[in-house]
């Protein structure tokens, strides 16, 4: 009956070994950890139940009379956080879909998706050609025009001339100036350009297309204004802060960048129950775009120069957390059982607020069960 327990336990570890093993392919690095300690955690519990079912079989080794085998680590002093894990999103601040403003027929895109393009860089350009002769026609009419105003001037300041013959002279070049500028307005907006610096989104036209005034034609991202969108749960409300440090660790690239919380969402929804928090990264992996998923790691609470402890060594023991720490002695080493009292808890470490010493050795892993005063190999 004993052998049978055993057995089934190693069986459906490993079926939770090869099942979490599927998903280390998408999981964040702070996932695989958390899933590291379950492992580690699982693995002491099934030795324990197989080093006692060998002492009620009478089973017991030599080395287990010499005392079972554990694993410890040093009582650090340093930093703590709480890390909040959530989903997010890259968004873009400045997003603008740039249109035609005039009609006429597509004559070459020079924007394409994924491009990157400096400001007032040529994206689309619409057919020009009568608009260029009517503008080469009107300067030769300007040209004459403000040749026939100096003379007319020149005459009427000689009184060769009546007045209202030199004004109609100036109100005709004058006139033609004011056309040309028009036209070279027109024509201007035949050539849609980039207004900022950016990435080509997506490109609503193509060559040979008639389009008319207002119709979409590229939409263009502002790279430099992109940040990350999360929306975290109204139970840390009260503990996230602008200007606390995260991370985002983006799958698809395989990188983990660190950022700051720039802003916090003053409302709640009624709905999901959820605030609005911004993020900015100090840097973007090459090619990340507007819409792209990630997953957000804020540190809500940190505690500094505080006494820490892996939560691998907690124990309970009527209910109260206690850990078993290492007595170092010159015939060997054996167990003493230490109550402790905790403060922020997190998925890997433990704040330590009275019971332990720095550099004090707990255990955080065996090869049987532990108990007060059981003499320990390390």
């Amino acid at each position: 009956m004993a052998q049978r327990i055993i057995l089934v336990s190693v069986v459906l570890l490993g079926w939770m070994v090869l099942l979490l093993s599927c998903r280390s392919a998408t999981e964040s690095p702070e996932a695989k950890r958390r899933r590291l300690e379950q492992l580690r955690t699982e693995i002491a519990r099934l030795q324990s139940q197989v080093e006692a079912l060998e002492r009620e079989l009478g089973l017991r080794s030599a080395a287990t009379v010499q005392g079972i085998s554990v694993v410890v680590q040093p009582v650090q002093l340093g930093t703590l956080q709480r890390l909040l894990e959530v989903s997010g999103m890259v968004e873009s601040r400045t997003t603008v879909t740039l249109s035609a403003k005039s009609a006429g027929s597509v004559v070459r895109v020079y924007g394409q998706p994924g491009m990157r393009v400096a400001r007032g860089q040529l994206l689309v350009e619409l057919d020009s050609e009568v608009l260029r002769r009517t503008i080469e026609e009107v300067e030769v009419q300007r040209d004459l025009a403000k040749t026939l105003y100096e003379r007319y001037k020149r005459a009427w300041e000689a009184q060769a001339v009546a007045e209202i013959q030199y004004l109609n002279a100036k109100q005709q070049w004058e006139a033609l100036e004011r056309r040309l500028a028009t036209l070279q307005e027109q024509l201007a907006q035949t050539r849609i350009t980039a207004p900022f610096a950016g990435i080509v989104d997506e490109v609503f036209v193509k060559q040979g297309e008639l389009v008319a005034p207002g119709a979409p034609a590229v939409r263009l991202v502002n790279v430099s204004s992109l940040y990350v969108a999360a929306e975290v749960s109204e139970a840390y409300v009260a503990t996230l802060r602008t200007g606390t440090a995260a991370r985002i660790f983006f799958p698809e690239f395989n990188d983990t960048v660190p950022a700051r919380v720039r802003s916090v969402g003053q409302a709640v929804s009624g709905r999901s129950r959820t605030f609005r928090v911004e993020l900015v990264p100090e840097r973007l992996p090459e090619g990340v775009r507007p819409g792209l998923s990630c997953n957000v790691l804020i540190a809500d609470i940190e505690r500094l120069q505080t006494l820490t402890i892996p939560t691998a060594a907690l124990q309970r023991r009527n209910g109260a957390p206690i850990v078993y720490v290492v007595e170092r002695r010159s015939d060997g080493a054996i167990l003493r059982e230490r109550p402790v009292r905790l403060g922020l808890v997190t998925f890997d470490r433990a704040e330590v607020l009275s019971g332990l010493r720095p550099g004090e050795e707990v255990v955080i892993r065996s090869s049987g069960e532990l108990r007060d005063g059981l003499r320990v190999r390390l």
